[in-house]
């Protein structure tokens, strides 16, 4: 099979900065896309870190190799944490991370937060990630019968971070390739402003990685371009 990727962030049209970053390296197979907190400092700082350290690591092995990808990121926690007491001894910093690493036709998958990995095959589409806020969690405890109330304006807040005091815990599983499947990993700046059926239709409708990530970038700026908006992109072919 044939991989072709491409990779994209844009600022948005309300934030005075990007504090997203992205990871696409196809001669290491590692991609990444990291979201810096909000409401903590020094986010495009800590999202930078989380994506050169995932490919510092990376680096370090043979290509195409499947790595300890738990304790890749409890290593990538532990970097963002230590700056984070340097930058901002109160608060810290953060940020999110969703990562595929490639060997073969094994898809390897960390991911921390709310940024999302999505794939399109058959024409239907599957988010692969579970967002680590407190509505999924309290969601997942009602449905163990724990009535919970949720206050609706913290329904998006991060139950788990890059950065934050370890430990961390991540969660991790694989996939295996088959021919058609395409592959989308993006910040909350792209999937709080385009549903699902639309994220489908572009990733069905795009002849390539790039005119889907472009598409789905200018559709969230469309809707007000009120966060960074980032995505990368995998078609096998």
């Amino acid at each position: 099979m044939k991989l072709s990727t491409f990779a994209h962030t844009d600022v948005g049209r309300a934030r005075p900065e990007n504090e997203d970053s992205f990871l696409c390296n196809d001669k290491l197979g590692i991609y990444a896309v990291a979201d810096g907190i909000g409401g903590l400092p020094s986010g495009g700082q800590a999202s930078q870190l989380t994506v050169s350290t995932l490919q510092k690591i990376v680096s370090e092995h043979a290509v195409g190799q499947k790595l300890n990808y738990e304790r890749i990121i409890t290593e990538i926690n532990d970097q963002v944490f230590k700056l984070g007491r340097v930058l901002s001894p109160q608060f810290g910093i953060g940020s999110t991370l969703t990562f595929v690493h490639v060997t073969g036709v094994k898809l390897h998958f960390g991911h921390v937060g709310d940024s999302t990995a999505l794939r399109l095959r058959s024409k239907s589409l599957e988010q692969l990630t579970t967002d680590h806020t407190i509505e999924t969690e309290l969601k997942q405890r009602a449905a163990r019968g724990e009535p919970l109330a949720l206050l609706m304006e913290n329904r998006n807040a991060l139950t788990r971070c890059i950065g934050q005091p370890p430990p961390i815990e991540g969660d991790y599983f694989s996939h295996t390739v088959l021919p058609h499947d395409r592959y989308l990993i993006c910040s909350d700046g792209i999937t709080r402003f385009v549903s699902q059926p639309e994220i489908a239709k572009v990733m069905t409708e795009s002849a390539s990685p790039e005119h889907a990530v472009k598409a789905l970038i200018d559709r969230a700026n469309e809707r007000g371009g009120l966060d960074n908006s980032t995505g990368v992109a995998l078609f096998f072919d």
